[in-house]
């Protein structure tokens, strides 16, 4: 960054917010941007490609409890340009394919996404909750044809 543009920011904060948000754009399609919130809804591939073990289906949470340093989280906030002093209350590191569909919490599944907006992290936590009812709960669906409804967009399934 040159130090002009950063002069700039440091004189108008309200500049560094666009330099962040434009950031954040560079992470996800025109059509994975919540127009809520700004933010993505769906991670950048390149960064947080999804990675699971079908095995893990299923599993609840106290027999295979979340494993996440401090560290991989500031590297994930890094990475996606999200400041180092941001508030991690003001989102969570979730899981791209979810916890109980065996989605592993290393660095290929983890990123960081924001509570705010129309689709921002808990509107997501309600079309999990939806889909594990259906594979885990109910056996009306399989963890593949879950997998694949998710892939096409979450934002669509979830409940109106």
């Amino acid at each position: 960054m040159n130090r002009h543009l950063l002069t700039a920011m440091m004189l108008c904060p309200c500049l560094l917010a666009q330099v962040l948000f434009a950031q954040q754009l560079q992470h996800c399609k025109k059509t994975d941007i919540d127009k809520s919130s700004g933010f993505c809804t769906v991670p950048d591939p390149a960064l947080t490609p999804g990675e699971m073990d079908a095995s893990l289906a299923c599993v609840t949470n106290t027999d295979r409890p979340r494993k996440i340093t401090t560290a991989e989280k500031n590297a994930i906030l890094k990475s996606y340009g999200f400041p180092a002093d941001t508030k991690k209350s003001s989102g969570e590191f979730d899981h791209w394919f979810p916890h109980w569909m065996g989605g592993s919490d290393g660095p290929n599944n983890i990123w960081f996404e924001p509570h705010a907006g129309q689709y921002g992290s808990y509107a997501k936590d309600k079309v999990e909750l939806l889909l594990w009812r259906k594979v885990c709960a109910n056996k009306a669906m399989t963890l593949e044809q879950a997998k694949t409804e998710y892939l096409k967009g979450w934002t669509r399934l979830l409940p109106k």
